[in-house]
């Protein structure tokens, strides 16, 4: 996740740094979510910040809104350009899969040449398959996954539409393509209900493609709508109803499915289009004229060291899990075989943090390089709107 950077479209002219600091919340909520020791019995009346990080996998939800809302509007502004699907392909291509793959060939073909991997990986790595086809999130709901790479099943989920987005964002007008985005939400919706009807795994409602599209379609909407002069007129003069949406969805879901539950039928259900539809109107929020206390939101998702976090989010995704899998949680239990609610704590933290510094550097040494590449990839509009396009960042940073 993460591996969307927030760029302008063409239409707004400008950078808008709160998709930033909103991303960094995203990769905050996820990393402590994945590595939390703390389970019940701990109660959370002592340790609060043990629901925050029992509810951290909405981090993956908001990834999925910010990624509809940013490909979809990149998409509709270079529809124009004669290489439009090489520039998109191309571009993501340079920014997920060099990391991506570096990380399988160390993990399945330089480590087990080095050192002895947890018996769980040695029983696992045959479907490793998966991994390399991004089809891990249809696989691994019946144990088709990996041991240390479970998180990798929402990278699948976000191949699996860019493959597809490219070619229904051309066949549509803006308009036509928020119902699109409609139709998507309604079957994701059904397509929940009928696998909680056929008692699926919960795996299968959180993992499979078709039960997550309704975020990535509703960020998707936001992405249209803005760019209807009408509408975003409209939009301007409701800020203060977007934001109450916004924060009267995100405590309705909260309260309906008993504080986010992750694997709780409510939430599976219609938890995660509610859930999607306020973060959407959340990231609706950043594009529009906002003033006094929506301001100081703005301008806090801006500060630059959360901004920074969002710089590295997508490394931070890729590397958390399996160096708390392989690494931190194995030393943290040799050195303390049972760690009180306060140590586990502090091993979150450590993490959380080594995770960011690791993620820092892959960015500025390794993945760099090949961002740097895209601007060979530039799409192909006229030279007015490429200049415009290139000084705001371009698709993607």
């Amino acid at each position: 996740m993460g591996a969307t950077d927030p760029a302008e479209s063409a239409e707004i002219g400008r950078h808008i740094p709160a998709l930033d600091g909103i991303r960094a919340l995203a990769i905050l909520l996820v990393v402590p979510h994945n590595v939390d020791l703390l389970r019940p019995p701990v109660p959370a009346t002592d340790y609060p910040v043990v629901l925050a990080m029992h509810a951290g996998w909405i981090g993956v939800q908001l990834f999925f809104v910010l990624s509809g809302f940013l490909i979809t509007g990149n998409l509709l502004d270079t529809r124009g350009s004669g290489n439009y699907f090489r520039a998109f392909f191309g571009r993501r291509a340079l920014r997920i899969l060099p990391l991506y793959f570096t990380v399988l060939v160390v993990a399945f073909v330089i480590a087990p040449l080095l050192v002895t991997l947890p018996q769980p990986w040695v029983e696992t790595h045959s479907h490793q398959v998966w991994l390399w086809t991004f089809l891990v999130n249809w696989t691994q709901p019946f144990n088709g996954g990996v041991y240390g790479f479970g998180h990798f099943w929402s990278l699948a989920v976000e191949e699996q539409f860019y493959l597809v987005w490219p070619f229904v964002v051309l066949l549509c007008t803006p308009a036509t393509l928020t119902w699109a985005c409609g139709v998507a939400v309604a079957v994701a919706l059904m397509t929940r209900f009928i696998l909680v009807a056929a008692h699926a795994p919960h795996e299968t409602l959180y993992m499979f493609t078709l039960c997550r599209m309704d975020a990535l379609a509703l960020g998707a909407a936001v992405a249209a709508v803005i760019r209807s002069p009408v509408a975003f007129e409209r939009l301007k003069r409701a800020i203060p109803a977007v934001a109450t949406a916004a924060l009267v969805l995100l405590l309705l879901t909260t309260a309906g499915t008993r504080g986010l539950a992750m694997y709780d039928v409510s939430t599976q259900t219609v938890g995660y289009t509610l859930l999607s539809l306020a973060f959407a109107l959340i990231v609706l929020l950043t594009v529009l004229p906002v003033s006094g206390l929506l301001s100081w939101i703005m301008r806090a998702l801006s500060w630059k060291p959360l901004r920074r976090v969002g710089r590295y989010s997508y490394g931070m995704y890729i590397f958390h899990l399996p160096l708390h899998v392989f690494i931190g949680a194995p030393l943290l239990y040799r050195l303390a075989p049972q760690p009180s609610p306060n140590q586990s704590l502090l091993y979150t933290a450590l993490v959380t943090l080594v995770t960011f510094l690791l993620a820092a550097v892959s960015y500025e040494l390794f993945e760099r390089r090949f961002l740097g590449l895209k601007s060979r990839l530039m799409p192909k509009q006229p030279r007015d709107q490429q200049l415009r396009f290139a000084q705001h960042g371009g698709i993607d940073t």
